[in-house]
């Protein structure tokens, strides 16, 4: 039986995109670092992990594409370098969405000792930032 698409392992070379409102305090291009871990703390519904998208699967405005708000930036990283902070990335395909990724540290029930983590992301990694990119509410009319 053959495993659904995005089931395969993720490489340490992979590029792995977290969608991040384009807004204070999860970004601010005045800020040291300008990323703020508040962009990789988990909502709610982040109960196995944080989600990521795969590059592989999806483009950085196709991720954004995905998020209810007005824009997102997309902050870029490597599987390999969340691996060297000690984190643990895994595929988490959806039906809807195969390229579903997550950092299964950073879990909602987790948020108040995640910090550091997040932290470390943001300050020793210092992801490339893009967009922003309009979110599926852009353009629309109330």
């Amino acid at each position: 039986m053959d495993s659904p698409p995005g089931s395969e392992p993720i490489d340490d070379d992979e590029i792995l995109y977290r969608r991040v409102p384009a807004k204070p305090p999860f970004w601010d291009p005045t800020a040291t670092p300008p990323l703020s871990p508040e962009a990789f703390k988990p909502r709610v519904d982040d109960t196995s992990g944080l989600s990521l998208g795969r590059a592989r699967y999806v483009t950085p405005e196709g991720e954004a594409g995905k998020g209810q708000g007005p824009g997102y930036h997309i902050a870029v990283v490597r599987a390999g370098d969340l691996r060297r902070l000690g984190l643990t990335v895994v595929p988490r395909p959806l039906e809807d969405d195969p390229g579903h990724a997550e950092i299964t540290e950073i879990r909602y029930d987790t948020r108040r000792t995640t910090e550091e983590e997040r932290l470390r992301i943001c300050s020793e990694l210092k992801p490339e930032v893009l967009g922003p990119f309009p979110g599926k509410s852009a353009g629309k009319t109330p």
